[in-house]
């Protein structure tokens, strides 16, 4: 997942964000002009973008130098740009390249070598593991790979060695390409090489299949850099010329289009719905404002009536229903099994009047939905989670279940597990999942425009390139924003979720609910918030 945030003089700040706005806008960081702010965004995992401006940034003077003095190891993106004008000129060719970080400026760079955006070791991690081979840290990257999955070359160059014997290397079975000025790459790990020494490769070639051969643990590709001679000439502190890939690779806006596969659902299709109500079956009004906002889909709870249901599909027949299986999990710990046993009848009703897509619960990372009751973290709740589905899948064939959507933002200690984390933790669950569920929550424009709306769309495809997606609920809770700025931010993160590959369908959260606290229903905010939403631009 990337955690971007530009960086921008406070001088004149408004004409800089002025100059960077399509920028921002195409790939979704945050902005700031306050270094110390800069500094600690998701740190150290963050990069930090901002025009390198003489005299712009007052007392902290040279800011990259600046940075390099107080916050070693934060990735750096720094624009030559003298003003506002410049600046913009080069983002929009970024944009234009699809170079978000302008790496293919560089002589010599490294495209992304697998299918999913996904870093899981850094280089340099981990010396204690490592030093016992002599490397200060790891002497690599490991990226995200799926086994059998496509491994590419990144750079243009040619094979010098392939091993094929998956037990007697560390590397497992691997491949070794030499480039131009004496760069070397090696990936390693595979389940087998589809290149043979001498063969010339392009960038962007399939040179193998991931897996997890040698002193591995899990499928990933193990990527090292080398450039002849880089040791002795002092140009690293790693034997064996290794030097940190990190900065040569050009890392993906999105997934590459040769790694999206077909979601069984019609191309360039995305639908825009909500959830019904909260916590009891829906109302006439619920059902007149559905009719009003010209929904294409909605989410039901499992305790709404067959009526309801049989109402929504002669209202629409084309409407597109998704059940939500959930239970109460703020008691005694609830085994798949139990769950299973809990929401098979009313599943059973829904199954039997035609929907075939559910969500198995919802916000797993919160402690009033089972974590830390009956799960402990992803892990857990991924084999949970497999099992429930096994015995759906048994007794309702064609039945289409979906990890359901994570409550999104970091650790809040006794009361939810930071969702990446869990989402990493729950991975091989989610990849067993017919679709995958996402939940965005933003408070402003800047939030929906970044890691809490479209951006989070973004890390969920590039992690997951090959699966459905469906943002099972997206809402504005924020009581200072009135009804009509909502719907059209809907609006807004409609369009901008709409472009990105794979997405099924969305539902803002809610229509209405029983819930008193509830912040974020539309119900209450009259038919003109429906009315907005039915004039959104498809």
């Amino acid at each position: 997942m990337d955690y971007q945030i530009v960086l921008l003089p406070a001088e004149d700040y408004w004409t800089w964000v002025r100059a960077s706005s399509p920028y921002v806008m195409h790939f979704g960081p945050n902005i700031t002009s306050d270094p110390h702010t800069a500094a600690a965004y998701m740190a150290p995992r963050q990069v930090i973008t901002f025009p390198q401006v003489a005299n712009g940034y007052g007392e902290y003077g040279d800011l990259k130098q600046w940075f390099q003095r107080n916050n070693p190891g934060i990735r750096l993106d720094v624009v030559e740009a003298n003003d506002p004008q410049g600046f913009k000129e080069t983002l929009n060719s970024r944009i234009k390249d699809k170079d978000r970080y302008g790496q293919k400026q560089r002589p010599f760079y490294l495209l992304w070598p697998t299918e999913f955006a996904v870093i899981t070791q850094e280089f340099g991690a981990h010396p204690e593991i490592y030093s016992r081979w002599g490397f200060p840290g790891h002497e690599g990257i490991d990226f995200r790979a799926r086994p059998n999955t496509n491994i590419y070359a990144s750079a243009d160059g040619q094979v010098y060695q392939v091993h094929t014997n998956p037990d007697n290397h560390p590397y497992g079975i691997h491949v070794r390409i030499q480039h131009e000025d004496g760069y070397k790459t090696v990936y390693a790990h595979f389940a087998k090489s589809l290149v043979v020494t001498g063969q010339m490769v392009k960038a962007g070639d399939i040179i193998g299949k991931a897996d997890s051969t040698g002193a591995s643990v899990g499928s990933h590709l193990h990527f090292t850099l080398k450039r002849d001679g880089a040791t002795q000439r002092g140009e690293t502190d790693y034997p064996k010329d290794v030097i940190d890939p990190t900065p040569f690779l050009v890392w993906p806006e999105t997934t590459s289009s040769k790694a999206i596969e077909h979601f069984s659902w019609p191309s360039g299709k995305m639908l825009f719905g909500a959830h019904g109500r909260i916590g009891a079956p829906m109302t006439a009004d619920d059902l007149d404002l559905v009719s009003r906002a010209n929904l294409e889909c909605i989410k039901l709870d499992i305790c709404e009536t067959e009526e309801t249901v049989a109402h929504l599909r002669a209202m629409e027949p084309s409407l597109f229903i998704v059940g939500r299986l959930t239970s109460d999990f703020s008691g005694s710990p609830v085994t798949a099994d139990e769950f299973v046993r809990k929401v098979e009848t009313d599943l059973g009703r829904f199954y039997r009047q035609g929907v075939r897509y559910f969500e198995i619960h919802a916000n797993p990372n919160l402690q009033s939905a089972g974590w830390r009751r009956s799960w402990r973290n992803g892990r857990e709740f991924g084999g949970w989670f497999l099992r429930a589905a096994d015995q759906f899948r048994q007794s309702f064939p064609g039945i289409s279940l979906g990890f359901p959507g994570l409550s999104p933002g970091g650790g809040i200690s006794g009361w939810r597990e930071d969702a990446e984390q869990f989402m990493h933790e729950a991975e091989d669950a989610m990849d067993s999942a017919d679709w995958i569920g996402i939940h965005c929550c933003w408070t402003d424009m800047q939030g929906m425009n970044s890691h809490d709306g479209r951006g989070r769309v973004t890390a969920y495809r590039k992690s997951f390139p090959h699966k459905l997606l469906l943002v099972t609920e997206f809402y504005n809770p924020s009581r200072s924003v009135n009804p009509q700025a909502k719907a059209r931010q809907y609006q807004s993160f409609g369009r901008q979720v709409s472009r990105i590959a794979g997405v099924g369908a969305i539902f803002s959260y809610a229509i209405s609910s029983e819930e008193k606290s509830n912040s974020f229903v539309w119900s209450s905010e009259g038919s003109e918030f429906a009315d907005i939403l039915a004039t959104r631009q498809t």
